[in-house]
């Protein structure tokens, strides 16, 4: 699915999901927000692409249909492949900061994470436990705590460069975006 344009220079990202309610026959019946995006252009997107989609009915005990109720999650953020025009290869700092202001302030005191920064501040432990590493907690809180100082550090860089490919600011940019890419 794709925002409008101007949501994307705004910054917005983020998931919604929306809870479908499926006849007996198939048919959607309702569509209910179920999660917001705290975006309303994405959440718009997210339902009018979950509009579209083909449901199967609900089944009882003796497999007759019956009427049900499915959730539909669907997401846009610049950083993620699948988004229209998205990409950690391409994506620019100025794209970084945009999102990441947008995302902090829309999401205050909401526990969500934003994911190029949580897989920056969990890199060297994800790696560490791909070599067969196993660090204790007290380690991997101080090396989280690295990790967040040197993101703060990034995306002050970020805001004077935002032409930069933000790939070319960090430590370990194969890793980084293999760990982006992942999910």
């Amino acid at each position: 699915m794709d925002i409008p344009q101007a949501a994307k220079e705004a910054g917005h990202n983020g998931s919604a999901t929306y809870t479908a309610t499926v006849g007996a026959d198939g048919q959607l019946l309702a569509l209910t927000l179920k999660q917001s995006s705290m975006s309303p252009a994405i959440d718009a997107a997210v339902k009018a692409r979950a509009e579209t989609l083909r449901y199967g009915p609900d089944t009882d005990k003796d497999g007759k249909p019956i009427e049900g109720t499915v959730d539909v999650r669907m997401e846009y953020a610049r950083h993620d492949k699948d988004s229209p025009g998205g990409g950690i290869e391409s994506y620019t700092c100025g794209d970084l900061v945009r999102e990441w202001d947008w995302f902090t302030a829309a999401n205050a005191g909401r526990g969500k994470l934003f994911w190029p920064h949580n897989a920056y501040t969990s890199l060297t432990g994800i790696e560490a436990m791909r070599q067969g590493e196993r660090p204790s907690r007290q380690a991997r809180l101080a090396e989280r705590a690295t990790r967040e100082e040197m993101w703060a550090k990034l995306i002050k860089r970020c805001r004077k460069t935002p032409g930069r490919l933000m790939l070319e600011e960090v430590d370990q940019p194969a890793d980084y975006a293999n760990l982006v890419n992942s999910f």
